[in-house]
This record gives structure tokens, sequence and C-alpha cells, in this order.
């Protein structure tokens, strides 16, 4: 399927007995699944059963069908009507980027735009702040770390959750209370 109908999404996946590892996932339809690593964790192997949760899609269980350099392909064992909702649900995401209000909580636009973004490479890339909520922001950068990826806000810690065609929308790792939260507020 075409990358246009790629949905990349954060999830965690786990081998029976075994510990979740965080990983994230490229959906095109819902017979199979790539999975990158994105901690350390084991592999499973061809053949191995899989339980998977995906944010915004669920929880799906799969066979390994074979490895890939840090990750896997997995098909996923479900019922036709478990597939049904599985698609619905993809279809949904694919559509979000033409929906105007997605996010949650209320955003502002802070006086003071221009931040350093850290990626974990030690990099430091200049930022502007395009809109800001008290659970994340959406910034305007060249460099866009992949979904997933830990960065520092100015002095906040965020995950990348989405590339937008002008840079990132992070999700902050602790919010900003309500008493702190105005548009003079300092990243």
């Amino acid at each position: 399927m075409p990358d246009q109908f790629k949905i990349t999404t954060m999830g965690r996946y786990c081998v029976a007995g075994g510990e979740d590892v965080q990983c994230l996932a490229d959906v095109s339809a819902t017979d199979e699944i790539e999975l990158r690593r994105l901690a350390e964790g084991p592999l499973p192997k061809t053949g191995t059963r899989v339980a998977c949760y995906l944010d915004n899609i669920g929880l799906m269980d799969g066979v390994v069908l074979h490895g890939r350099r840090g990750g896997f392909v997995f098909q996923v064992v479900a019922n036709a009507e478990r597939r049904s909702r599985i698609e619905a649900r993809l279809a949904w995401l694919r559509t979000a980027d033409d929906r105007h209000d997605q996010r949650k909580a209320a955003r502002i636009v802070p006086v003071h735009r221009e931040v350093q973004v850290h990626l974990l490479d030690a990099r430091a890339a200049k930022a502007l702040v395009a809109d800001l909520s008290m659970t994340g922001a959406a910034l305007l950068l060249d460099e866009r770390p992949q979904v997933g990826a830990t960065v520092t806000v100015g002095k906040r810690y965020a995950t990348v959750v989405r590339h937008t065609p002008e840079g990132v929308g992070v999700a902050f790792r602790l919010p900003f209370g309500p008493l702190t939260f105005n548009e003079r507020v300092i990243l």
C-alpha cells in the first residue's frame, strides 16, 4: 500500500511471558504490521506469537512473519469483526489530518515563540512554537526527529508524536499546571 495510507504510531509488544518492549509501528492494513523496537528488548523469532498494543488503534495479536533490522513484521490474527473495527480506526486516522481540531487541550500562541530543541544525540535546533497547550506543542523546525524520539523543548522533556508539513508535534512528559500556563510562559 502507498505511504500515504501508512499510519505510524507508538506502541509496545510482548512475547508470552516477557516484558513489554516499546516500539514504533507502521500500519498500512489490517493484515501485516511492521514494528521497530525503540527500547532494549528481545526480537521474537519467526513463528512466535506476539501481543501488541498500538496507540490510537488498540490491542492486536499476531504471529511473526520475518525479522527486519531492529524489528519485525507480524501478521495480525483477528476475526472479521475485529479486522473491520481496526480498518475503521485506520480510516479515521488517515483522515485526521483533514480535520481541523483534533487535540484535547486548548491551545495558545505564546509571546516567547523562539525555543531550542535538543535532540537525543546532543544536537540543538532552533524552532518556533506555532501553538502550545498544557500537554504539548506544535513546533516549526526544519529537522524532524522521528516519531517516538525524546527531545528537550527549552527545558521540558517531550516525545515527538507526529510530523507536520512545517515541523513536529510533541507531547510533554509533564504537562503544565493551570497556574503556570499562560501566554507569557517560557519553555
